[in-house]
């Protein structure tokens, strides 16, 4: 069985939008994807762009906004926009918070790994983020992502604030920059990687051949 690893951010909307066109087009191969949600370290900003080193302009905003809309169409994906001025506000109470930016609901995904659930828990956290217009670094959004997931809020949290959960955070994004990913969503299979939600066609394809070369 093939294994493909997924790195992403729930307040990524190509990450968003990504994965669910790669769980769309990928359902019934004989591969395993392992999710690697991140965080973005205080130390490198609070935007997906600031996280790998980049910058994103006023246009560049302004198109991609633009271009995920046409995306989530094309692929019948439901994606609600924020208002202007409410990333801003959010931005301002991640700076006070103790938890880096998407540590929190990271932290919970990994929390929630062999109970079965943690596939619906992910689904809920980014249900969240880019159709209610949640934002997944407050706890009382994880503990409602938690519930929809059929996973115990009060446990959930307890856990995903334990060292070990910490540590494979950690190591989450030390395997993101060890594989060279320029940014989220990135799928990683046998070294070779694809980023963004425009190469999950060219991922398929590459599922395609290596099923049919194995079979």
């Amino acid at each position: 069985m093939l294994k493909i690893i997924c790195y992403s951010i729930y307040h990524s909307s190509n990450a968003y939008l990504g994965i669910l066109m790669a769980n769309q087009e990928l359902a019934g191969f004989p591969i395993e994807v392992e999710r690697r949600p991140l965080c973005i370290p205080k130390t490198r900003g609070v935007k997906v762009a600031d996280f790998v080193g980049s910058k994103e302009t006023p246009v560049k905003s302004e198109y991609h906004r633009e271009d995920c809309a046409r995306w989530a169409k094309r692929y019948g994906i439901e994606l609600h926009f924020l208002a202007p001025g409410v990333f801003a506000e959010r931005a301002d109470r991640w700076q006070q918070s103790p938890f880096d930016r998407e540590e929190l609901p990271a932290r919970a995904y990994y929390a929630a790994r062999g109970t079965g659930k943690e596939a619906r828990l992910d689904q809920a956290l980014f249900r969240a983020a880019w159709v209610e217009g949640l934002d997944v670094n407050e706890e009382s959004v994880i503990r409602h992502a938690a519930s929809l997931a059929g996973l115990d809020p009060d446990r959930l949290i307890a856990q995903a604030l334990q060292e070990d959960t910490r540590r494979m955070l950690e190591s989450a994004l030390a395997a993101f920059e060890r594989d060279r990913c320029p940014g989220v969503p990135t799928w990683v299979l046998n070294g070779e990687r694809f980023w963004g939600k425009d190469r999950v066609e060219w991922l398929v394809e590459r599922v395609k051949l290596l099923t049919a070369v194995s079979s």
